[in-house]
């Protein structure tokens, strides 16, 4: 039996204590790199009225960044598994998964996407051609496999949600490798993941009505909260001082 979401939250929050700054300047630089390299394009965009030459550069722009972006992301989950194991921590280690073979990393988030699409494609062409076409058949068969798509895409976002940290963990492992010890440690443990997540619905929504303020702590949170679960479920365990904690 695992650790419960209350005691993987006491746990996350005392490995968090005086490091609460470093935590939230991470994520912080994280998101207004990703956000300087993408105002640009949004702003053109905007001023074009969504003239397709400009759509589709933003959207090349999008996606090339959300490539990077997963790259420091994994360099801010390796700075949350240094919290969870007392190691020493700086904010070097955002950009540091840019030397540690980022293919993989970029790869991984290739699969994703390309998962999301899939999902997500079928339901949305058929709401569109109802809507367009006025046909109600059509319009109501969008929304059921629109809503299909994404309980499909939890199941595979949950089975699949421990990749990037074996990924972090292991310089030499393969992305497939990886997506297949997620798949292997999330056996019966995906309801558990699913409840921890719905736990933090309250914490995320009062985040947002704070102008995303809120968020500045709760994402961190919820990335040491993640971190622990992977550890628990990977083979780590939590014993010992945090135990305690």
């Amino acid at each position: 039996m695992g650790c419960t979401s209350a005691e993987l939250k006491r746990i996350s929050r005392g490995q968090l204590t005086g490091h609460w700054g470093l935590a939230i300047g991470a994520s912080l630089l994280s998101s207004l790199l990703v956000s300087a390299v993408l105002m640009p394009f949004y702003f053109l965009m905007a001023a074009s009225r969504g003239s397709v030459v400009q759509s589709a550069a933003f959207f090349v722009a999008a996606f090339l960044v959300g490539m990077v972006s997963a790259v420091l992301e994994c360099g801010v989950l390796r700075m949350h598994l240094a919290f969870s194991r007392q190691q020493e921590a700086d904010l070097k280690m955002l950009f540091g998964e840019f030397a540690r073979r980022p293919e993989r990393y970029i790869l991984s988030y290739l699969m994703v996407l390309g998962a999301a699409i899939l999902c997500m494609l079928p339901g949305s062409v058929c709401i569109l051609v109802g809507v367009e076409g006025g046909a109600v058949l059509a319009g109501g068969i969008g929304l059921f496999l629109y809503f299909a798509g994404i309980a499909v895409l939890a199941a595979l976002a949950l089975r699949y949600s421990l990749a990037f940290l074996f990924l972090v963990e292991d310089s030499q492992m393969g992305v497939l490798e990886a997506f297949r010890e997620s798949a292997h440690c999330m056996e019966g443990k995906k309801g558990r993941l699913l409840y921890i997540c719905l736990s933090f619905f309250g914490m995320v929504l009062l985040g947002m009505l704070s102008c995303g303020i809120g968020m500045l702590w709760v994402t961190p949170y919820m990335n040491q909260v993640t971190v622990n679960f992977y550890q628990d479920v990977a083979g780590d365990g939590l014993s010992g001082h945090w135990q305690a904690v």
